[in-house]
């Protein structure tokens, strides 16, 4: 339970809880060019989830679901409403939540073997990340209660906390929840007897055992917010931050006068907050020292948006990054999946799909 007294003194001294510092970028997060150095297999409008059974790279823009064949994505089939989150199991099935409110799991033909649109008894709103655990249930996180997914900055600016996370058998229709009061629930992921999940407004990932016994945080003050999840060859795993922390937006969501005017008045494209992708409007806020200066944008000013994936060890170390920087071009990196040898990952504000060499190590080459 919070501790009132110890609330009012971190607001009153500006430490703990009411902090406005963020982790900086150095060590294993050392900002590099790699993620606009990588090869940009295809623009596809709308592109947001991908997934890999280790025989063909699946693709997710808009109502449509893609594969990727030689350099160029094929329709495999169109639904009724946009496709929120993707998996795909090695047994050929295919999970895809819709307009974030259902779920669905078909086979390698595309006709529907299960469908829902609850999760532990709770109706699915902002359904954002799926992953398969085994072939029979599937994880899944539902960002939020009262925005739906194309409006999670409506929810980081409310202070949103009404996430959960679950698990759904899709083949006996029963459902339990893992988590819940979530700030954003973001990401999922099934490894080493894990259920992992991202807390994108708490900066960390949450995990629980198979039998649903919650664990403290396993990655904790990420300098972004993070999202999906997919496993890394050789351990560990691969997770996205699909935007980035700054001082000035923590004080923002600190000073609630302001913030509440500001969410009223104003277009949410104007707010003081994350973006997936910036630099092609007047109107955006300025953002401190992100004023050009001579025409030019510095690569260490603080992001607006930004391209990040981190490479986690399965004890929640960060081994390496993958960095589009300030001046960078692929920002709101969204999903990312290994697939023939390489990374493929989803620069959302950039509508791009792109590709990344890994070594033997399984790091970037």
């Amino acid at each position: 339970m919070p501790n009132p007294i110890q609330g009012w003194l971190d607001r009153l001294l500006g430490r703990g809880s009411a902090a406005i510092t963020v982790p900086i970028m150095d060590g294993a997060l050392k900002p590099n060019r790699a993620l606009d150095d990588a090869a940009v297999v295809l623009s596809l409008p709308g592109i947001d989830d991908i997934a890999s059974d280790g025989q063909q790279l699946w693709i997710s823009a808009g109502p449509v679901l893609y594969a990727l064949e030689n350099g160029t994505a094929r329709e495999l089939r169109r639904f009724e409403a946009p496709i929120t989150a993707l998996a795909v199991s090695a047994q050929g099935h295919v999970a895809v939540a819709l307009d974030g409110r259902e779920l669905r799991v078909l086979d390698a033909a595309g006709a529907t073997l299960a469908q829902t649109k609850t999760l532990g008894g709770r109706n699915l709103h902002s359904a954002n990340a799926l992953a398969f655990e085994g072939d029979d249930s599937l994880l899944v996180s539902d960002g939020s209660e009262q925005y739906g997914p194309d409006q999670w900055c409506h929810d980081l600016m409310q202070h949103g906390k009404t996430g959960k996370v679950g698990r759904w058998n899709w083949q006996s229709g029963a459902s339990t929840l893992l988590a819940q009061n979530t700030p954003y629930a973001f990401g999922v992921l099934a490894s080493n007897g894990l259920a992992r999940w991202s807390e994108s407004w708490k900066h960390t990932l949450g995990a629980a055992h198979g039998s649903g016994a919650a664990l403290s945080a396993t990655v904790a003050e990420m300098p972004g917010y993070p999202s999906r999840m997919t496993p890394a060859e050789g351990g560990g795993f691969w997770l996205t931050c699909f935007v980035c922390r700054t001082q000035l937006v923590e004080f923002v969501l600190r000073e609630d006068a302001y913030r509440k005017r500001m969410v009223q008045e104003l277009h949410s494209s104007q707010w003081v907050a994350p973006a997936l992708s910036s630099g092609k409007s007047f109107l955006e806020p300025l953002q401190g020292a992100g004023v050009k200066t001579m025409g030019v944008l510095k690569p260490w000013a603080p992001p607006r948006s930004y391209g990040l994936v981190l490479r986690v060890a399965d004890d929640g170390r960060v081994l390496s990054s993958l960095h589009s920087q300030v001046d960078g071009q692929h920002h709101g990196i969204t999903a990312v999946a290994e697939h023939a040898g390489a990374l493929y990952v989803v620069s959302k504000g950039s509508a791009r799909l792109l590709r990344v060499e890994l070594n033997s190590a399984g790091d970037a080459a």
